[in-house]
């Protein structure tokens, strides 16, 4: 054999085994870059799910998850929604949600139907249907719900990182932080002593507490969460008395609820006459704000809305 065709022989060998040893230029980790041998991820219960490629076919089981996912993949990725998206009153995407058409309730059979190829879901969501998904060969992944806006960030990196798309997950969490240090900016120039002390009044009384998303809300908004300030914790509620002795400078109002029956003008109206909250600093000064519950109530990224509403009820001047 000539000398000229022994070394092309080899140039190619030696070509061949560098492919094969790179992975056609492919980082051994980036796993979410290797469609053909797919890739594994491990949820926030120590499930391992096995994904053959990038999911083509997501399902979301919770209006959390299909805020995560409306702003992560495109939306011919959504097979479906819960069909809360469509409800602007608790929804952030209702507009944007009328692109997918699959709208379900969180059971199995309706997401059976979808055959998709990934449901994604908050931990809150109820095992027995989890594992039942599960039981007919579908992948579920299960994110733990955030009760901070540092753990937004966290799964919006973790799904992002599921769906194979890190670099929308990168500018989405870029996107709050911006606003965040908008917010910021206008914060830092009120004095500690001026901090304006906020009562979340829930249907059911008052929210919030140690630990809870709504602290760490009304910290980023400059305002003191008054059930914290009370040493209550995130599963408490305040009384009447409590509310009374923390003398809040603002009532935050609920705009939803889920049975759709709640007339929120005569719920505002029996606060305002109830004779036991009448010395409320709040309520004397009328300061009774409806902030919307899609807002206030989201574990998304939609989070941040809540807090720069919050911002500007408390401190209209700097804003």
């Amino acid at each position: 054999m000539k000398r000229s065709a022994i070394i092309g022989l080899l140039a190619a060998i030696l070509s061949w085994i560098f492919l094969l040893t790179t992975g056609c230029g492919n980082s051994p980790n980036a796993q979410t870059t290797q469609p053909l041998s797919g890739y594994t991820v491990t949820d926030s219960k120590g499930h391992v799910v096995k994904l053959a490629r990038k999911p083509q076919r997501l399902v979301s089981l919770t209006i959390g998850t299909d805020e995560f996912l409306m702003a992560l993949v495109p939306a011919e990725r959504i097979a479906a929604l819960t069909y809360l998206a469509d409800d602007n009153s608790i929804s952030n995407i209702s507009a944007e949600a009328k692109s997918v058409s699959g709208k379900i309730h969180a059971n199995a059979e309706n997401v059976v139907a979808m055959s998709p190829d990934l449901a994604i879901t908050a931990d809150w969501q109820a095992i027995e249907l989890i594992q039942s998904i599960r039981d007919v060969g579908i992948p579920v992944y299960v994110y733990k719900t955030p009760n901070n806006i540092a753990e937004v960030k966290q799964v919006i990196a973790e799904i992002s990182h599921v769906v194979g798309e890190e670099a929308a997950g990168n500018k989405l969490i870029a996107d709050m932080e911006a606003e965040l240090l908008q917010v910021g900016k206008k914060i830092d120039q009120i004095p500690s002593d001026k901090r304006k002390i906020v009562v979340n009044y829930s249907l059911m009384g008052g929210t919030g507490g140690k630990g809870s998303m709504f602290e760490d809300m009304c910290r980023y908004a400059g305002v003191i969460d008054g059930a914290a300030s009370a040493g209550i914790d995130s599963n408490g509620m305040l009384s009447k008395e409590q509310i009374i002795k923390i003398k809040p400078d603002i009532l935050l109002l609920p705009d939803w609820d889920y049975t759709g029956k709640t007339d929120f003008k005569q719920f505002k109206s029996d606060l305002e006459n109830d004779p036991a909250l009448r010395q409320v600093k709040a309520i004397e000064n009328k300061n009774l704000i409806q902030i919307p519950d899609r807002y206030m109530y989201s574990t998304s990224h939609y989070v941040v809305r809540g807090i720069t509403e919050m911002a500007k009820a408390a401190y209209p001047q700097y804003f």
